[in-house]
């Protein structure tokens, strides 16, 4: 089935940017596209099967139908041998869309790549050494120009010894989990849930919320309105044990961040809807750069250390547009200016309509310069 799809609406969204898109159809039918979701959920690799041209980098993180992936060359040739004993030897892993994969695409060299969700870091590979064929699994490493053109945890704009730290312990999964704002979710092995709780697990959990009133133990924010949204971990990971001391009650977004928790999916809107009773209960009355990186979405980091490292002024967390009933949250925004950046750009036509100025997080970090040009002259129209 060939889908032809009218994004115009979209691309004129993005506008402010002047971001070039062209036009683009889907082939192959909705029951071709479920099995390789599901496969990709799997962590299985897609070869043939796959039409290559439809790995979008839109927002800079690889995406096939609304799920998270990675190019990389299995192939090795004649390195293969040394390659599957030091995987930092082989080819890199992309994760994003560097200036290699943009070239591939122009050259249509595309069809050298893989595509995988696979988050060990161990990647099966070939080749070939005197004997013959050889093939194995190995610990591949991620593509460096991939991570600076995120500014994954701040690598372009920090220490170089904090960098060195970046690319030194990168982590698949912490990366995936980090832009899955993006995605319909985590791949199936970050995204199972445990079987290891006690009988009486969830009873002890809701006993526990309703002791604290809903309110979350990190950053307070009060969740009656959406209980859905508040957990309870277990710090030490150990989940036969329910002592009080080993709980915490957390709200999704300060789950996901909490770095004794096991990985876990959190929707860009569920993080929305936090900062939004955020600020309607005072919780932003004084913020800072640091404070900052602790609330907003972390899909936003890259893009909120390059906002740091220029000087510029904070954004606000929580902001809402109301579109006639309909709540427009926002990720981040200088309201004053009427200056929004969005992870979803679904919501942009109706921000646009309402005289604001729209950006994607991830067009405002690669033609940053344009932007901070843009905020500056705003700002000195229309006051802090």
């Amino acid at each position: 089935m060939k889908l032809n799809v009218d994004f115009s609406e979209l691309f004129r969204a993005v506008a402010p940017l002047e971001y070039v898109v062209t036009e683009f159809v889907l082939d192959g039918g909705a029951g071709d596209l479920e099995g390789i979701s599901r496969a990709l959920n799997r962590g299985m690799i897609l070869g043939e099967g796959i039409n290559l041209n439809q790995i979008d980098g839109a927002n800079g993180v690889l995406n096939y139908d609304g799920h998270q992936v990675m190019l990389y060359i299995p192939d090795q040739g004649d390195n293969a041998e040394a390659v599957l004993k030091n995987g930092k030897l082989g080819t890199r892993v992309h994760v994003a869309e560097c200036s290699i994969i943009e070239l591939m695409r122009e050259k249509g060299r595309l069809k050298r790549y893989d595509v995988i969700s696979r988050l060990d870091g161990s990647f099966p590979v070939f080749g070939y050494d005197a004997e013959g064929e050889v093939e194995g699994g190995t610990d591949l490493e991620a593509c460096k120009n991939c991570l600076k053109i995120l500014n994954y945890k701040g690598c372009n704009t920090q220490p170089e010894s904090v960098n060195r730290q970046v690319f030194e312990n990168f982590s698949f999964s912490q990366f995936f989990e980090t832009y899955s704002s993006y995605f319909k979710s985590l791949p199936a092995k970050i995204a199972k849930s445990s079987t290891n709780y006690t009988d009486d697990w969830y009873s002890i959990s809701s006993k526990l919320r309703n002791e604290l009133d809903y309110k979350c133990e990190q950053c307070h924010v009060d969740l009656h309105s959406d209980k859905t949204l508040l957990h309870t971990l277990h710090i030490n990971g150990n989940k036969a044990n329910n002592k009080r001391a080993n709980l915490k009650v957390l709200c999704a977004d300060c789950l996901k961040k909490h770095p004794r928790r096991e990985s876990v999916y959190v929707s860009n809107t569920e993080v929305l809807k936090i900062n939004t009773l955020r600020r309607e209960q005072k919780h932003f009355e004084t913020v800072d750069y640091a404070l900052l990186l602790k609330r907003v979405d972390m899909a936003l980091y890259g893009l909120i250390h390059k906002c740091q490292y220029r000087k510029l002024p904070l954004p606000e967390l929580g902001v809402v547009v109301m579109e006639k009933e309909l709540p427009l949250m926002i990720d981040i925004a200088w309201p004053a200016q009427q200056i929004a950046v969005l992870v979803d750009m679904s919501k942009a036509k109706m921000l646009l309509k309402q005289g604001w100025s729209v950006y994607s997080a991830f067009d405002t970090l690669t033609y940053f310069d344009v932007f901070e040009e843009r905020l500056i002259t705003a700002i000195n129209q229309h006051g802090s």
